[in-house]
């Protein structure tokens, strides 16, 4: 037997090569994916609204602002920090040693920053805390300007250098009466994608099934209980998908056991839009927008602030879920989906890092 181990790899490889197909696309590829000689690694920070996160829309905005992130920075290291939790050391150490740290999305700013903050600040962080980068976030609710507290802390961790990117004008507005002011409104970071070519795909017409989402933390009985009966009557099958636990049980009772129950997980809800013909329609927002995403005719229903602004400035189809006689009116019309992104924004913000010379 012979025990000789190869010189090195390429020896190894060499002496094999003829019981394998003689290809090199394998390897052009990996080439390809290789990082430019002598080029200083990035590390970056993600701020993640989904980790520590009960709501399955969060995992939607994070999909997609890695995904920008990853475009921009092709070569850089990431690692993801929750949003939802006070940052101990270990998480300042390592926000401590990244180039920029991005929050990526979600309703995450308050005009009063001291109790029930989905983003969990704490004094410490005005005097500890890396400044970060917005991508997409928005304001929580309709609210007042922001008090004292809230202008001095988001003034205090707000990047000062970089432009920030907020989803509505609303919430660009509040930044700026706190002399926030270098601030872009380029519409959520999850409808980045939906170009007027893809959204010229989407269907017009009415399709044979729905998708459903309702919100249990937002309830109107009497407005849902109409929509599922609307949607019995216009359908030849509902399926309803759970975006937040609650939203489960609210559906059952509001439903009576009429409609079909797609399982809480993102992956199959995903699948489920792209292999079936079929409507969106529901309260949940991003539940929404992946359905756009998927090419899927959709329709959201406003139950707070957030739909609201971002339709008023990019023509995403939203009624309010009252308006029963409009839903309708909507499921028979065809009509084609046409979103206004602000692009000239978008770039403008991605321009800003893309320019960046080597080392900074």
């Amino acid at each position: 037997m012979n025990n000789a181990q190869p010189a090195s790899l390429t020896s190894f490889v060499d002496e094999h090569a003829q019981d394998q197909p003689r290809s090199a696309a394998p390897l052009r590829a990996a080439r390809e994916r290789l990082m430019p000689e002598g080029q200083r690694m990035k590390r970056i920070a993600l701020l993640d609204a989904s980790l520590a996160s009960e709501n399955l829309g969060d995992q939607i905005i994070t999909d997609a602002a890695q995904a920008v992130l990853e475009s921009i920075f092709p070569d850089a290291f990431f690692v993801r920090l929750t949003t939802h939790e006070f940052h101990l050391w270990e998480s300042r150490r390592i926000m401590d040693g990244c180039d920029l740290v991005f929050v990526g999305g979600s309703n995450l700013l308050k005009s009063n920053m001291i109790r029930n903050n989905q983003w969990k600040i704490s004094p410490l962080d005005y005097f500890l805390r890396k400044e970060c980068i917005l991508l997409g976030c928005g304001w929580w609710y309709y609210q007042p300007q922001p008090n004292w507290y809230a202008a001095k802390m988001l003034n205090k961790i707000l990047s000062k250098k970089y432009t920030h990117s907020v989803r509505d004008e609303y919430s660009r507005t509040q930044l700026e009466s706190v002399s926030i002011d270098k601030v872009l409104n380029t519409a959520c970071v999850t409808m980045w994608g939906l170009s007027p070519e893809h959204c010229s795909a989407i269907p017009t017409q009415k399709a044979p099934i729905a998708v459903l989402t309702l919100t249990g933390y937002s309830q109107n009985i009497a407005a849902d209980r109409a929509l599922v009966d609307l949607l019995l009557k216009r359908y030849d099958s509902v399926y309803f998908w759970v975006q937040q636990p609650e939203d489960h049980a609210y559906g059952i009772s509001i439903s009576g056991g009429r409609i079909k129950l797609l399982s809480p997980n993102l992956r199959i809800y995903t699948e489920f839009l792209k292999e079936n013909h079929v409507d969106y329609i529901g309260t949940r927002l991003h539940g929404g927008i992946r359905a756009i995403q998927s090419g899927k005719r959709s329709l959201i229903l406003a139950v707070d602030n957030r739909a609201t602004e971002i339709s008023r400035d990019t023509d995403l189809p939203v009624l309010q879920r009252t308006d029963l006689a409009g839903i309708a009116a909507w499921i028979d019309t065809p009509g084609a989906t046409r979103i206004r992104l602000p692009e000239a924004r978008i770039e403008a913000w991605r321009s800003q890092f893309t320019q960046l010379p080597e080392g900074s």
